[in-house]
């Protein structure tokens, strides 16, 4: 009778610990991962918003991803970003159909995005 309760009260710690540690890590996405293209896509609007410049930046591509479960999915994205000629605050505006404003550099940004879709959340954080 011990040993089945020993061998139940260790499985459990190890599938705890392996739930855990699965749970916490990160994964790697390829950067061109239809997925991945559609987070930084959709993270641009934010990412327009805090940021400084005047105008606003055009998603030119993602330099690497990765991926963490938590209450969701969280993206760590480094992206490269072009200044484009158009100003914030025009009605209707997409960065997507922008010119880039190729007498600025281009930056790169690092995001970390939060999205749990069934609670409507999608939250950009540049670090």
């Amino acid at each position: 009778m011990f040993f089945p309760i020993v061998w139940l009260s260790v499985l459990l710690i190890i599938s705890k610990s392996f739930a855990r540690e699965i749970r916490l890590s990160r994964a790697t996405y390829n950067e061109d991962d239809e997925e991945i293209q559609e987070v930084a896509e959709k993270a641009m609007e934010q990412v327009n918003d805090q940021t400084r410049y005047r105008n606003l930046y055009k998603l030119v591509r993602v330099i690497s991803a990765q991926t963490q479960v938590v209450a969701g999915i969280k993206y760590y994205l480094t992206i490269l970003a072009a200044p484009t000629t158009c100003r914030k605050g025009a009605v209707g505006m997409n960065p997507m159909k922008c010119t880039i404003d190729s007498s600025k550099p281009t930056k790169q940004f690092k995001i970390e995005v939060w999205s749990a879709p069934w609670q409507n959340t999608f939250k950009v954080t540049l670090t």
